[in-house]
């Protein structure tokens, strides 16, 4: 029988008038057989009568029921899916919606069934409107997230939505909205492998260190800054929306639910001025270089446009200029830059709704050019990468890993997700010059691996490998947190190749501090080995900076002093990682560092081997490093 739920669904669906600025609400008590009549009003004029599959056409009134019931539990689906894009969901309300999922007692077949029903939906002209009122109606009913968000969130995706509901088989979609009980169809997100150039390659060399007293060079790094211009001190940080601490927000009663100056541990990004004190303690460092590996806008992804982006983006370039008016800045780009946040299309598919995203290059090749020559960036414009050199032996890489995401629904479809833009296959050809011109090489760009696409990272991974002698290091973001990523070769599993490193982030975006990082390498001379030598994370502890109204950033803690460690190399990191299996002190302490000391619970042996597993997980769903 139809429940009350439904019959709110089926008025919203019978208003259709959501994305008009309207929203209809019962006026009326509704009753099973109101719900019928509706549902075959609809059906009629709408001009699908006819059109739905064998199993749904003209049915009795019980499989009217029925196939409402089932447009129902697609409704949960894709709303848990377009909630979970960009962490709108809290892990509290992530569980509410899989309960009610569970409770649904969905199964694959009945899935593909919906499926066909949506699908056929699509065709008619009014076909969009109904299934996201039906995906809105399901998150207000169920108070999911707020009404607001609700109906903005799903406004927000729904080109991306329906471009994979049109494009992709039932199967496919049903194994993309319930993973955990659907098989994976062997023509979703096929694997494919890129062929390296062929030359031969060279002898290990184990990593050069510097003589006593060379010239060094220091670098700033950071991430992840989440930049909330509508941040405001005493708004509510219990807002009952993803993001809170903002000025749309209400004052509290209880000034403990109140948003702090400099910041708040809550569903909260960061001030400004937070990020402005960050820049102006670190520009009092002689510094050669910057590098940041994306997300600058605030988390209120349900509710952004390509202006607030841009604007973002240029907020970001004015102060990194104005703080840092004689150092250069390499950037990647994050998956937040975009509007709606992941949505990163090939260019082959520009033509469907939604999926030019020429306007975020065309920005951020407008900021990049400030500290980077015109020559270089070409490759922003066809797809967010580039690569250009610091100084004379040592270069820089920008990678776009927003194209290894499934988060991207763009890529899900066909053969999308081949090597998008060929930017894996450009990255070979630039590694394949550094190393025949003797160039040392940093990695940067926003993802860590291990969260790509299979075959994404694999490729990646590949070359990586082959080119570790040319490589120094990895830097990532995205996590928002402090840790470490070793890269082991694929023909000797017990040799660590490369070194990566995540964060530290700067948001506090949730429950983590604030952090930076100063890195020192050999300097800039004949000779030089380049190699990264040590660093200094600097975190902001909000709650005493709130308590005493100013924001100091501290040392936290050095590799070379708190880790005990000579350099940055990969000899030095696989000692550490021996040392972290029988140091519970130094296990403690990384484990501390990955929140920048926010969370210093105790981390016992299954903690301590999780975090030895997840240094060493670098590809997607590969935990063969693990045990190496």
């Amino acid at each position: 029988m139809v429940n009350k739920e439904v019959s709110i669904i089926l008025l919203l669906v019978g208003a259709c008038c959501f994305f008009c600025g309207s929203y209809a609400k019962p006026t009326w008590k509704w009753s099973p057989d109101n719900d019928v009549v509706l549902l075959d009003g609809i059906l009629n004029r709408e001009g699908l009568d006819g059109k739905l599959p064998a199993n749904f056409n003209k049915p009795a009134v019980s499989k009217e029921h029925e196939a409402f019931d089932l447009k129902r539990k697609i409704g949960f689906l894709l709303i848990r899916r377009i909630l979970s894009q960009g962490d709108i969901l809290s892990s509290k309300k992530s569980q509410v919606i899989n309960d009610l999922i569970n409770k649904e007692k969905m199964t694959c077949e009945l899935c593909e069934g919906g499926v066909r029903l949506l699908q056929s939906l699509l065709y008619n002209e009014l076909g969009e409107d109904i299934i996201s009122v039906v995906a809105v109606g399901v998150c207000i009913e169920f108070k999911i997230e707020d009404e607001n968000v609700c109906k903005l969130a799903v406004k927000e995706f729904k080109d991306e939505a329906f471009y994979i509901f049109f494009n992709l088989k039932p199967d496919e979609l049903c194994y993309w909205l319930l993973s955990d009980k659907c098989a994976k169809p062997e023509s979703f997100e096929p694997e494919w492998n890129l062929t390296l150039p062929s030359t031969s390659v060279p002898t290990y060399q184990p990593p050069k260190v510097p003589s006593d007293g060379a010239p060094t060079s220091k670098f700033l790094f950071f991430s992840d800054v989440h930049m909330d211009v509508r941040y405001k001190p005493g708004a509510s940080a219990v807002c009952g929306e993803p993001l809170c601490c903002r000025d749309n927000n209400p004052t509290p009663s209880d000034a403990s639910e109140g948003a702090g100056k400099w910041g708040d541990y809550r569903n909260c990004d960061m001030p400004q001025w937070t990020v402005e004190g960050m820049m102006e303690v670190a520009s009092a460092v002689d510094l050669d270089f910057i590098l940041f590996t994306g997300d600058i806008p605030a988390h209120n992804v349900w509710n952004q446009t390509k202006e607030d982006q841009i604007d973002k983006i240029n907020r970001w370039t004015t102060l990194l200029k104005s703080y840092f008016p004689n150092t250069p800045v390499y950037a990647a780009l994050g998956n937040h830059e975009s509007a709606p946040v992941n949505s990163y299309p090939p260019s082959s598919i520009n033509h469907e709704p939604g999926a030019n995203i020429s306007w975020l290059y065309d920005a951020v090749y407008d900021s990049w050019s400030n500290w980077i020559p015109e020559n270089d960036l070409a490759t922003v414009k066809q797809g967010g990468f580039y690569t250009t050199l610091i100084r004379p032996g040592l270069r820089v890489v920008s990678l776009n890993s927003n194209y290894c995401s499934d988060d991207s629904w763009w890529l899900l479809v066909g053969d999308n997700s081949v090597d998008p833009q060929d930017q894996l296959a450009w990255f070979a050809k630039v590694m394949q010059k550094a190393e025949d011109e003797k160039e040392k090489v940093f990695i940067i760009t926003h993802r860590p691996t291990d969260g790509c696409m299979k075959s994404w990272s694999y490729n990646y991974y590949a070359i990586v490998n082959r080119y570790q002698q040319s490589i120094i290091s990895q830097f990532f973001g995205h996590a928002h947190s402090d840790e470490l990523k070793m890269f082991y070769d694929e023909n000797d599993p017990s040799h660590l190749s490369v070194v990566g490193f995540i964060g530290p982030g700067f948001t506090t975006y949730s429950y983590k501090n604030s952090g930076y990082r100063i890195y020192t390498m050999d300097g800039d001379y004949q000779g030089t080995t380049n190699i990264l030598l040590d660093a200094e994370t600097y975190f902001l502890n909000i709650t005493d900076a709130n308590l005493n109204g100013n924001s100091k950033w501290q040392l936290e803690y050095t590799f070379s002093k708190d880790y005990g460690m000579k350099n940055l190399s990969p000899p030095e990191f696989e000692n550490l990682l021996e040392r972290f299996t029988s140091d519970d002190k130094l296990a403690q302490q990384y484990y501390d560092h990955i929140t920048k000391d926010l969370d210093m619970s105790d981390c016992d042996e299954g903690c301590r081997q999780n975090q030895l597993c997840n240094i060493k997980q670098c590809r997607a769903g590969d935990n063969s490093f693990c045990t190496s």
